[in-house]
């Protein structure tokens, strides 16, 4: 067995079937940062938070044996699929199992979901099987720099994982995607994964007939005008007026921060020197002595502050889908996340959100509407989930491939994403969805791709940072919440040693050969980091990432 210096103790056993999940949650997080090289941060003691650890529910659907897979000996007839989405969408998850098993029939596909937004939790789970030989047959993961925290703790590195970049131009998936889409979790040419549908993040919701009560006009098009709104209904004695939960571990106070930034750097720069910035933070070098890069971050602090003072009753503990029934309800005004809350208010709450143009924007009956965070108008910020499959200790190898492949098919997206979840990574999609934004998402997706590919970004909430900076990340911005104006410097600080901890571990993926998203020729988002050579694509390695005091 390699010696895996990033990698979690191997005590972290987890089983699919029979075990449990405090075992599994709490042992395998605290053996992941019993040996993984941490992100130094300080987090004050204004506040503690505290939340139940979450159960695990695992769904099996059960069928025959395919006919299209064999093997010596007895064959494999159950593919085990962990994923965080079963509290979000579990009927989804099971019109992707039946349908599965009518093109394939014989398969058993078994979901096991572990809470958790964003993967928050699924991701140290899924760490603590590889390292412990056990990986599940397949899982979900961000088509993000984030696989190469699961590539990373492998034996032989990438050489454990399927590599779906050939099977995706045997389907056709490769040359008909959204070609930022397919770029955005493609490392130097290598697909590690295959995605399922692309979410839209960094997105704006409210009720209309709330803000239509209190005269405040929609779409809210920039930064200063979503913080002036906010104080003028502070002044008319408005307590709750975002949803800004921290039950999540700090993940939706990272999404507000984040989106902050990119809304005030699009103003500043435009869309593509917006994107660029969270693009810099992607890699881990953004250049934190520029005097303006200063003054962005801070104002980005200030008004995150502003903006969460006036965050809901009972944020401490809430989540960002318990919160949003306040939105729908008309019980708060503002709420922050991507398009994962437009399918969790059509599948749960039967509420249609509506994209922010013309009829809808005039509509009275609407009491959902989803808008680009303000300022990021001419950005599309994706976030992507896929099917990643070992290649090593997993017996069902095969089964998982057909799987994922049929996930991906156009056939496969359609299914899914007709539940209301995200919209196609393929570029030929017709509108089947079932809410209005989905559409209008899924045009500017391609749309922007097509047009301006440098406006493209992944955000820090949604993992475009690895495992250990962005539980460091989210941490910190909750951190920030609780301890106000006061800790502003901490955390100004702490961002810096994160972003050099960011920058090293793409030294150590860019020195196998992965060292930047897309393909040579193609990277995501027109954008390069300053260790790949413009000409070869190759590994500049007289390269240092910066080190800043701030």
């Amino acid at each position: 067995m390699k010696d895996r210096g990033k990698g979690i103790s191997k005590g972290a056993l987890y089983g699919i079937i029979g075990i449990v999940i405090v075992v599994i949650v709490l042992g395998g997080v605290a053996a992941y940062y019993a040996t993984k090289k941490p992100v130094t941060t300080t987090v004050p003691t204004v506040t503690t938070v505290t939340t139940s650890v979450p159960t695990v529910s695992t769904t099996t659907v059960t069928t025959s044996v395919p006919t299209t897979v064999s093997t010596t000996t007895a064959p494999v007839t159950t593919v085990s699929f962990l994923n965080w989405w079963g509290p979000e969408d579990p009927p989804g998850l099971e019109w992707i199992a039946s349908n599965f098993s009518k093109e394939y029939p014989g398969y058993t596909v078994s979901y096991t979901s572990v809470p958790g937004a964003g993967g928050t939790v699924a991701q140290f789970v899924i760490l603590g099987m590889i390292e412990a030989d056990k990986p599940p047959n397949s899982f979900q993961a961000h088509y993000s720099p984030v696989m190469w925290s699961y590539v990373e703790v492998m034996p032989q590195l990438a050489k454990d994982f399927v590599n779906f970049t050939p099977i995706a131009q045997q389907t056709g998936f490769y040359n008909l995607a959204v070609k930022e889409g397919l770029l955005a979790g493609m490392f130097n040419g290598t697909m590690f994964s295959l995605p399922v549908e692309a979410h839209r993040a960094i997105l704006l919701y409210y009720n209309p007939q709330l803000l239509r009560k209190y005269n405040i006009s929609y779409p809210i098009m920039t930064v200063q005008q979503l913080v002036n709104d906010t104080e003028y209904l502070a002044s008319k004695g408005v307590t709750n007026i975002w949803v800004v939960p921290g039950g999540d571990g700090g993940w939706d106070q990272l999404n507000l921060w984040e989106n902050i930034l990119l809304g005030l750097a699009s103003e500043e720069y435009g869309p593509n020197g917006g994107a660029k910035i969270l693009n810099e933070i992607m890699y881990g070098v953004i250049n934190l002595s520029d005097p303006n890069i200063q003054s962005l971050i801070n104002q980005t602090d200030y008004d995150f502050l502003l903006l969460t003072k006036y965050d809901y009753s009972g944020w401490q503990t809430g989540t960002w889908s318990s919160g949003l029934a306040n939105i729908i309800n008309g019980n708060a005004f503002f709420q922050t996340n991507g398009n994962w809350v437009t399918e969790y208010a059509y599948i749960w709450y039967h509420v249609n959100a509506y994209a922010p143009v013309p009829p809808y924007t005039n509509w009275t009956n609407v009491t959902l509407m989803e808008q680009p965070f303000p300022g990021t108008w001419g950005n599309y910020v994706v976030n992507e989930d896929s099917i990643a499959v070992p290649s090593v200790y997993n017996p069902a190898e095969q089964l998982a491939i057909t799987f994922a492949k049929f996930w991906d098919s156009y056939n496969g997206m359609e299914i899914w994403t007709s539940s209301g979840k995200g919209v196609e990574v393929w570029s030929n999609g017709t509108d089947f969805y079932p809410t209005t934004a989905q559409w209008y998402d899924y045009v500017t997706f391609k749309n922007i791709s097509a047009t301006d590919p440098a406006a493209f970004t992944i955000s820090p909430s949604d993992e475009s940072l690895f495992t250990d900076t962005f539980s460091a990340m989210i941490s910190q911005a909750l951190a920030l919440q609780n301890g106000g104006t006061a800790y502003i410097s901490t955390f100004n600080s702490q961002f810096a040693s994160i972003m050099h901890q960011q920058c090293s571990e793409w030294q150590t993926a860019a020195q196998n050969g992965f060292g930047f998203l897309g393909m040579k020729g193609s990277p995501f988002a027109d954008y390069l980091p300053p260790w790949v050579n413009p000409t070869t694509y190759t590994y500049m390695s007289n390269y240092t990432c910066p080190s800043y005091t701030w």
